[in-house]
């Protein structure tokens, strides 16, 4: 849904022009048919524009632009929509059709896209260049994907989503850009899969993924829609990278004019009803949660990602009675990179950089001293968790990691109910038994008591090499 949505902005992202008059008229028609050739070339075909009273009927045919792409065969259905100029500097969209797209790349990919119906309208601001309301609704989408790989064999895969909806507002950036607030939703997803046999005589293994929904917010600050129309206009116009490199000049300067690019995005999605059919039965998960966010190509450098699962159930029979309690029914693992540069490196590539030739040894040094101007980049592990009916865990820490050092760091894991998994190893085969419960005698003879008679262990790792557990070097030297 996010691919649509942004494809139902971006012929809009490019507006420039000011606003035509009402009622709808050739002139108005002729344009509109200049302003999106600024953008998207003048190869025929592409842009047709004609005037129908009071609106203009838009359609852009990027078919024979595919076809220039070197070793790729491409359908595309032509993008359809109306124009209507309120006479305030907005403009008024509105689109529904059906969406095909077929691609091949010989080799490698071969690619069907189809949305039975694809609606959207919206309010574009052509000060702002982009929509201030934007909203977008889907049904019946399917997507075949086949990926070629002549030394394993090819890998299948089939996505289908019954419908969706997408909603956005656009509001002027308060450091500059615009800022873009969206939400999303979708039902009745499913994806199906075909992983080649990996060995010899083995068949090939088919996974089949079910989820009742999906729903999601987020945010875009700073988004600098110009430079993402200059960029659209410079890679029609050059699209082979025999054209992008002798054009790089052009390249360099749209970046380091629009660098960078935006300034922060961020989302927070929700799946629920998740169902797995594999070969060793099905597997269930009540909820999982998706959170992401990044930064631009700025100076504060930040990327983090986080997992949220509730409810797993595994398929009846696959363990053993004695393990039932040992298996998780929730879980959560998030991570952050912090603490590099993006633009200083961004600028010097783009002021030094050849893209035509190899980078040199000493440019290469001077990009990695210019990303990580601490000399370090630092990675955290947010607070999460583990959970099954026997146990709990608990963990989070931070880790400084320098290119010609040993990383070093800290975390603290806590720990419930191992008393309980050592009941519960009791009734296991004698093989399993004596691999585990050895492992956790060790682990409780490092940690140190913590709260409700929580096992609580604190690592470190030093400059030096060492991994301390509460102050014992497991290395062998002490502390």
């Amino acid at each position: 849904m996010r691919v649509m949505s942004r494809c139902a902005v971006l012929p809009f992202a490019i507006w420039s022009g000011a606003a035509l008059a009402n009622p709808a008229t050739p002139e108005g028609a002729d344009a509109l048919i200049a302003l999106f050739q600024t953008y998207l070339g003048s190869t025929a075909g592409v842009v047709s524009v004609v005037p129908l009273g009071e609106t203009y009927g838009v359609k852009l045919d990027f078919a024979p632009l595919a076809a220039k792409l070197p070793e790729v065969t491409a359908s595309i259905s032509p993008w359809e929509f109306t124009l209507t100029d309120n006479g305030d500097g907005t403009w008024a969209m509105a689109q529904d059709q059906i969406l095909q797209l077929d691609l091949k790349v010989p080799g490698q990919l071969d690619l069907s896209l189809h949305i039975g119906n694809f609606a959207s309208d919206g309010v574009f601001d052509t000060a702002l260049q982009t929509f201030t309301t934007n909203s977008a609704s889907f049904s019946d989408l399917s997507l075949t994907e086949t990926m070629v790989d002549p030394t394993f064999g090819d890998t299948h895969v089939t996505y289908q989503i019954a419908r969706g909806q997408y909603e956005s507002t656009g509001v002027a950036g308060a450091e500059g850009g615009v800022d873009l607030t969206s939400t999303y939703a979708m039902s009745g997803l499913s994806e199906s899969f075909t992983l080649p046999a990996f060995g010899e005589g083995e068949a090939a293994t088919e996974i089949a993924l079910h989820a009742e929904s999906y729903t999601a917010e987020g945010q875009m600050l700073g988004l600098r829609p110009e430079a993402l129309a200059r960029l659209l206009a410079f890679f029609v116009a050059n699209p082979s990278e025999a054209a992008i490199i002798a054009q790089q000049a052009d390249l360099k300067s749209i970046l380091t004019d629009g660098l960078p690019l935006f300034e922060t995005l961020e989302s927070t999605g929700t799946i629920t009803a998740i169902s797995a059919d594999t070969p060793l039965g099905t597997v269930t998960l009540d909820e999982m949660g998706i959170d992401v966010a990044a930064n631009g190509l700025t100076e504060n450098g930040m990327v983090s990602e986080g997992f949220r699962l509730k409810g797993l159930a595994l398929p009846e029979g696959l363990v053993p009675d004695w393990a039932v309690g040992l298996v998780p029914s929730e879980a959560s693992i998030g991570f952050t990179l912090a603490d590099f540069n993006l633009a200083a490196p961004a600028a010097l590539l783009l002021a030094s950089v050849d893209f035509g030739a190899e980078i040199p040894p000493e440019t290469q040094a001077a990009l990695l001293e210019a990303l990580l101007p601490e000399g370090a980049v630092t990675f955290v592990l947010s607070p999460g968790g583990v959970t099954a009916p026997l146990y709990a865990l608990t963990y989070e820490g931070v880790l400084s990691y320098t290119p010609e050092a040993m990383p070093q760091g800290s975390a603290t894991v806590t720990a419930t109910g191992i008393p309980a998994v050592l009941t519960a190893l009791e009734s296991a085969p004698p093989d399993v038994a004596m691999q585990i419960a050895p492992m956790l005698a060790m682990a409780q003879g490092l940690a140190e008591p913590g709260e409700n008679n929580d096992l609580v262990w604190n690592i470190e790792m030093t400059p030096e090499g060492a991994v301390l557990i509460n102050g014992t070097d497991l290395m062998g030297g002490g502390q």
